[in-house]
């Protein structure tokens, strides 16, 4: 029996059953959705993007499966520091106003190699972090270092009698280990209790501007509070970075939440109000206000709603 289904870009349907398996489908027929890795686990819901099905199971958390063939590599980066003193030639012993030890290129953030931390349990190392050899075109001696004036400066693999200070560039890969498996994403921890989610809405891929591969992904937890799924990005970042808290007026607190193509945000509250997010854009992925709809007719309240590409669906709960 079939209590939740969602349409996919690639034009397969699929549906969660009573018994929580998650069934697609395609080319006329339905099948199971395997995973070798997670045979017990139960779906509640499920909302779909693209190649990403994004899930909230019998722990009542989200969970992501990533259907794709094609791998994810990131290369991670850290800048290692150094400046010449008279007394200790070349060393970490660094100006109060000058950047970390370890950094990033521009230098505004700390990316010491041991606090360098993989995004979540869906990624793997490829390998450890080695030197890049490599500057511009130019082979790089065997430890790596580039030279400069002072760090905002250009950089030379030629050590100079003006060069005050050099960096090395560290790198390690990264992998996306979660294709076709589902990947737990961290939970919401408050009050030193786990938040239950109780829906999920993925959408916006169509947003005009949007950069290749963003999903907007929103969900709604049992106690009430809205929630944006921030830095989510299929070809880079599937699994996004943090949940970012999104307001909603007193006394509207959503119990569902529904994601049109363009990003359109609409959700229901506990007491049967819709409501609509304005002003969100490609950059302004979660909006700046909210706008109560009022009903077709007076005293009407909703159990349901649905966003589209061009129009939005209501059930009442008079089953209207």
């Amino acid at each position: 029996m079939v209590i939740s289904a969602v349409n996919g870009n690639s034009g397969s349907i699929y549906a969660v059953t009573t018994e929580g398996k998650v069934i697609q489908l395609s080319n006329g027929l339905w099948s199971e959705l395997n995973d070798e890795f997670n045979k017990e686990l139960r779906v509640k819901r499920i909302s779909c993007c693209s190649t990403a099905l994004w899930a909230i199971c019998g722990d009542h958390q989200v969970h992501l499966r990533l259907e794709s063939e094609i791998p994810i590599r990131i290369r991670e980066e850290s800048y290692e520091n150094q400046r010449w003193n008279p007394l200790d030639g070349f060393s970490n012993k660094l100006l109060p106003t000058d950047r970390p030890c370890y950094s990033s290129q521009d230098g505004l953030t700390d990316r010491d190699l041991k606090r360098v931390n993989l995004p979540s349990t869906a990624w793997v190392w490829d390998d450890q972090w080695h030197l890049e050899l490599l500057h511009e075109g130019q082979h790089l001696e065997a430890e790596g270092w580039m030279y400069s004036v002072d760090f905002p400066r250009a950089y030379s693999a030629a050590k100079a009698w003006n060069s005050c200070v050099r960096r090395r560039k560290w790198v390690r890969n990264r992998r996306y280990n979660g294709l076709r498996t589902w990947a737990s994403l961290s939970p919401i921890v408050l009050n030193d209790m786990m938040e239950p989610f109780i829906d999920i809405a993925t959408g916006g891929s169509e947003i005009p501007g949007a950069v290749a591969g963003f999903v907007a992904v929103w969900a709604v937890t049992i106690n009430g509070l809205l929630l944006y799924r921030e830095g989510v990005n299929l070809l880079t970042c599937p699994d996004g970075s943090n949940w970012r808290k999104i307001e909603t007026p007193q006394g509207c607190e959503p119990c569902q939440v529904s994601v049109g193509p363009q990003g359109v945000v609409w959700i229901l509250a506990w007491n049967g109000q819709l409501l609509t997010r304005n002003g969100i854009t490609w950059n302004c992925e979660t909006g700046v206000s909210w706008y109560e709809v009022p009903p077709p007719f007076k005293g009407i309240s909703f159990n349901h709603i649905s966003v589209g590409p061009t129009s939005s669906w209501a059930v009442s709960r008079e089953n209207e």
